[in-house]
């Protein structure tokens, strides 16, 4: 069963004051259950069987830090990675990627390797870090499923210590087992690193009236 999502705004009305922005996006094989935990992550649902297509975000204020305001953007592409069609603008404007696979499927954290491949060419923070890539989370879905796991905690640890990234978590969207750990540990590493966008609204805002005007010679 597949339905079309929309885009979904939960932030506040923005009033004007100048804001970081962070976008977040999330990859992985499909059904793998991205957008399973976003939903559990951002409405605290699950429904069985539902995915979604095209390309979804959340966007939600996370707070002060360092008298900073953050808002954060979350992308799941949806469907697109059936045919591993992701633009690369997706990656360039994006400050951290939450990687998903399903611990009951091999292929899916064996394909773990093409996703970090195509953050290496298309991210440009990458260039920027010491191992060469941007902030990333690495999510195993599903450990709800004991009996059918295929790729237990140690390969996924050692996969990780190999592109020397320190950070992942098994979830289960379906019964809400550590959902918002990895997308808080993410939203941490961007801050610290000054990955973001400040956004000023007055500016833009500025900007705008001023293209709107014309000059008549009468």
């Amino acid at each position: 069963m597949s339905t079309t999502t929309t885009t979904t705004i939960t932030t506040t009305t923005i009033n004007g004051d100048d804001y970081e922005l962070i976008k977040v996006l999330i990859l992985g094989d499909y059904h793998v259950g991205k957008g399973s935990v976003l939903r559990r992550y951002h409405y605290d649902e699950f429904e069985l069987g539902v995915s979604a297509i095209g390309v979804d975000f959340i966007k939600r204020d996370y707070g002060i830090v360092d008298g900073k305001n953050y808002k954060i953007q979350i992308w799941d592409v949806n469907g697109c990675e059936r045919f591993r069609t992701i633009t690369s603008s997706y990656y360039r404007g994006s400050h951290g990627f939450l990687l998903l696979y399903d611990v009951t499927n091999q292929e899916s954290f064996n394909n773990l390797q093409f996703w970090i491949n195509e953050i290496k060419k298309n991210s440009p923070i990458s260039s920027s870090s010491s191992n060469g890539l941007p902030p990333i989370v690495i999510i195993g879905n599903k450990c709800d499923l004991i009996n059918d796991i295929k790729v237990d905690h140690i390969k996924s640890k050692q996969f990780c210590d190999s592109l020397s990234i320190n950070s992942f978590q098994n979830v289960s969207a379906k019964d809400s087992i550590n959902i918002n750990e990895p997308f808080e540990i993410l939203f941490k590493q961007i801050i610290e690193k000054g990955h973001s966008q400040t956004i000023s609204p007055k500016k833009n805002i500025e900007k705008n009236n001023n293209s709107n005007k014309s000059c008549s010679i009468l």
